[in-house]
């Protein structure tokens, strides 16, 4: 019995310390690449550019969310992606509510707005601004692993939907690292993939 109670309470402060699960403060940075399907690249470049072919783009990217007060936070968002001679670029910022959150699981809410700019060597560049909201589901899946399942849509000209999952393998209460994979699409298939580090404050 003793033994028992000796193994619960140095556990318990083990899954305290990695769980971030109703933590809406960190900052993340990392390798962004996204792969566009044949025409998918063509609203980005306001009709003017048409990839007749499945094209990838790779980058960085920083994510950064920060709690206001009681469950309201602000989230911001920017990645860089080129190929050659070819980028398209975004920033989203916005404000967030989870109206319900625990250590085992959150639901967030949030709206924004988001800007793409896309240019070319041999086309005007292009750039678009537009609101966005975001439905989330956050859940801790094991001690050391969290994961967000992120469904948006981007009121666009021509809009953007798209649902991603990012993983977060925690390592204690500040660092973790990030492995994200999104489903998106706007005129044509996009997915993308994110590796990266976040640290939580």
């Amino acid at each position: 019995m003793k033994k028992l109670l000796l193994i619960s309470l140095f556990a318990a402060p083990t899954f305290a310390s990695s769980n971030i699960n109703d933590n809406f403060s960190a900052i993340g940075f990392g390798y962004k690449h996204t792969r566009y399907a044949t025409e998918a690249m063509t609203p980005y470049y306001n009709d003017k550019y048409h990839n007749d072919e499945w094209k990838n783009l790779g980058g960085f990217y920083l994510d950064l969310k920060a709690e206001l007060f009681s469950g309201v936070y602000f989230e911001g968002y920017a990645d860089a992606t080129t190929r050659f001679s070819a980028d398209i670029d975004q920033w989203q910022a916005g404000v967030g509510f989870a109206p319900y959150r625990s250590p085992f699981l959150s639901v967030p809410m949030s709206c924004g707005v988001v800007n793409y700019s896309a240019s070319r060597d041999n086309t005007t560049s292009h750039s678009e601004l537009a609101p966005y909201c975001q439905v989330s589901i956050r859940t801790q899946i094991a001690n050391h692993w969290n994961l967000s399942v992120d469904v948006q849509h981007q009121m666009l000209e021509q809009s953007r939907q798209s649902i991603a999952f990012d993983n977060t393998f925690q390592f204690g209460r500040v660092f973790g690292l990030v492995a994200g994979l999104e489903l998106a699409n706007r005129h044509k298939t996009e997915i993308g993939y994110k590796f990266g580090m976040q640290f939580s404050f």
